[in-house]
């Protein structure tokens, strides 16, 4: 993970289409090294290249945030009465010695 990412665009994360046409791979180290590379395309913000260790990192984060707010609603969700795991046993019990 870059500790340092940096998500303010500054002259050291910020790129532009010519840079991505005539340096593709030293564009792709930077993007490596920062995290993040904001591409300006006309002077204006076009688009953000994530590292892929990045790109990991914020899923993960969506994903955990998502599974939460799954794990709230289902908390929330009525329960049944059930049955005790000693009765499951039993059943699973019987159906296995025939």
């Amino acid at each position: 993970m870059h500790n340092n990412l940096m998500l303010i665009p500054t002259t050291a994360n910020i790129k532009t289409v010519t840079d991505m046409r005539e340096d593709a791979i030293g564009l792709l180290e930077t993007v490596n090294k920062l995290g993040l590379v904001y591409v300006f395309q006309h002077s204006n913000p076009s688009a953000i290249m994530l590292s892929l260790e990045e790109f990991q990192r914020l899923y993960d984060l969506i994903e955990d945030h998502m599974d939460e707010l799954e794990a709230k609603r289902l908390h929330k969700e009525k329960r049944g009465k059930g049955i005790p795991l000693a009765n499951i046993l039993s059943q699973y019990k019987k159906r296995s010695s025939v």
